[in-house]
């Protein structure tokens, strides 16, 4: 539990420094209330869950339709590289699911800051 929360932490306070170098450099988002920078956070935490999650780092590129790979890749014993796959995949649904609820305290502040005004 506290490697999650040091998690939380430190995602959190990444994310806040890429948004608030991104608007001190660029002014391109006009922020200028804590519950917009709090929505920039959210935009980049779930954000980048979504790409790990639709594309996975050593991901394969798709299977072939060449007739020569599928009869070549038919021939191979498949199973270590599946449990490797199978391994890669709960990892990478794990960080997800990290990054997912590093996101709800910036989402809490966002929905918090609406309420109040």
């Amino acid at each position: 539990m506290l490697s999650l929360v040091r998690f939380v932490v430190v995602a959190n306070v990444i994310a806040a420094g890429i948004v608030v170098a991104l608007e001190m450099s660029t002014g391109f988002f006009g922020i200028k209330f804590v519950s917009d920078y709090a929505f920039f956070i959210v935009l980049f935490l779930w954000g980048t869950t979504a790409l790990f999650f639709l594309y996975p780092p050593l991901g394969g590129m798709g299977q072939s339709d060449d007739k020569v790979d599928r009869v070549t890749d038919s021939m191979v014993d498949r199973s270590v590289a599946d449990e490797i796959d199978d391994e890669r995949l709960s990892e990478n649904t794990a960080f997800c699911i990290k990054l997912l609820i590093a996101g709800v305290p910036a989402f809490l502040v966002c929905v918090l800051a609406s309420i109040t005004t």
